[in-house]
């Protein structure tokens, strides 16, 4: 036997990733011992340092799932929680099995009774499209806004009138255009800023007060070229964004008729909108997403030429296939609608946080809750015999919660509900910011179910609940004294 006693037994291999780095903790403070601190806050953290090292661009699948498994969050109800995709949570519930995008408990209580992965638990399979990518992460979209609070500047409105002239110009015959949502003669470059306007808000819902001023209004650019007047009954202007499909139809058919000339141009008119867009953070994201799309049509206007025979679809498909990764997301409209709803009403969570009360407290209302609650407010005053489909899209918890608040006249999350317009006295935003996220992420909420539901169309009053939020943005903010 050699010296020094037997050799020492192989130990596990070694995985393909590194551990992440210590959860650095709160500034000036000592690192907490691993396992102390907020479950959610730590796994948030390590999986963020997971996916940012350099190894997970090329991390096969099951790679990216054993290095994720341990920052799995178990609750003693038998849900488990994911940090994945897009930077979002996913919550895996027993009752059915699958993993959902769910915005994360805030009650102190629960997340004190969060545990991390550890043995003995046996957690379910992670599947591969809600695990992180890399550019998901990487992409800081912002909450979604309306186009309301303040007006668009001085800048931009230059900027697109000027481009709204240029495409006026085209000559109509070279341009034609059957929509009857504009005035006959219009050519379709107009129609192309319009798409291309409406296609890059983030929540084309505006607000008429804004508008109607001739120095503020942005869609008063328009307005010499449209076919009837804006419908202006309730509080907000609403707008159904267009599918992409619909910017492409008109690109297309100048292709299809031999006329790349003038499809070119309809390139070119869409691309100065988009870029006049991308400053005003209420467009910027999804202006990003349009211009990577269709500017590399203004350097290969050959770019197209063979999905062209094979229809609209086609197109579309090679159209998205140019969207960067990390803006990915923008899509979820126009290919993904359910998951775009799911989206949507996690962020009406992020966004209601704030008015949610105390996470100490007895009476704290958990987000996530809150926004289901805004929904069934308004497919109440709709359609509300679209809950089962809607509810679909939601986890277990959520799709009953929605089911149990509209059709039980005494639910207590009826209490947060408007009332004649108003909020509940205790659920009213602090300020004007947290006012315009609420109203921005409810009317996305709206916007998406409706889109969801086979493109039923927007009420003409529009919604109770981002009108609501609407009239909350003019009053004076929770607690202050109105000015004397």
């Amino acid at each position: 036997m050699p010296q020094g006693g037997p050799p020492p037994l192989p130990g596990p291999p070694v995985p393909p990733y590194p551990a992440p780095p210590p959860y650095p903790g709160p500034p000036g403070e000592q690192a907490p011992a691993p396992g102390d601190g907020d479950p959610f806050e730590r796994a948030e953290h390590d999986t963020r340092a997971t996916v940012a090292a350099p190894w997970w661009a090329t991390a096969a699948p099951v790679h990216r799932q054993q290095a994720l498994v341990a920052r799995l969050v178990h609750l003693p109800d038998g849900s488990w929680w994911m940090y994945g995709a897009w930077a979002r949570w996913y919550r895996w519930h027993p009752a059915d099995g699958r993993w959902f995008p769910c915005f994360p408990p805030r009650s102190a209580q629960v997340r004190r009774s969060a545990r991390p992965a550890q043995p003995g638990l046996n957690p379910p399979a992670m599947p591969v499209e809600i695990l992180p990518a890399g550019p998901d992460f990487a992409y800081d979209y912002g909450p979604p806004l309306a186009v309301a609070g303040r007006p668009v500047s001085g800048a931009l409105l230059y900027r697109l009138r000027s481009v709204i002239a240029e495409a006026a110009a085209a000559p109509p015959l070279d341009y034609p255009l059957g929509w009857s949502y504009f005035l006959h003669g219009t050519p379709s470059t107009v129609a192309a800023t319009w798409s291309a306007m409406l296609w890059c808000a983030a929540v084309p819902v505006f607000d008429p007060d804004l508008e109607n001023e001739a120095q503020t209004g942005l869609l008063r650019l328009w307005e010499p070229y449209l076919s009837r007047p804006f419908d202006d009954h309730g509080r907000l202007r609403w707008l159904v964004p267009p599918l992409l499909r619909t910017i492409i139809a008109l690109y297309a058919e100048r292709m299809r008729a031999g006329r790349p000339d003038a499809a070119g141009h309809i390139v070119r008119c869409m691309v100065m909108t988009a870029q006049a867009l991308r400053d005003d953070p209420r467009f910027k994201v999804r202006a990003q997403a349009l211009l990577s799309i269709i500017e590399p049509l203004q350097a290969n206007p050959a770019l197209d030429h063979r999905a062209l025979p094979y229809g609209d679809e086609a197109l579309e498909r090679e159209w998205m296939s140019r969207c960067p990764p990390g803006l990915g997301a923008t899509l979820f409209s126009d290919a993904a609608p359910g998951r775009r709803f799911q989206m949507a009403v996690y962020e009406l969570a992020d966004a209601l946080t704030p008015m949610c009360g105390d996470p100490e407290g007895s009476d704290f209302t958990e987000p996530r809750h809150a926004a289901v609650a805004l929904l069934a407010a308004d497919m109440a005053g709709y359609r509300p015999d679209l809950a089962p489909q809607v509810g679909n899209w939601l986890d277990p918890e959520l799709r009953g919660l929605l089911a149990d608040v509209l059709e039980q006249p005494g639910h207590g999350l009826r209490r947060l509900w408007p009332v004649r317009g108003r909020l509940p006295e205790d659920f009213r935003p602090a300020d004007a910011e947290v006012a315009l996220r609420a109203m921005s992420a409810a009317a996305a909420v709206d916007l998406a179910w409706c889109r969801l539901a086979h493109q039923i169309p927007i009420p003409p009053d529009g919604f109770t609940v981002p009108d609501a939020f609407a009239a909350a943005l003019a009053e004076p903010a929770a607690g202050e004294a109105p000015a004397g």
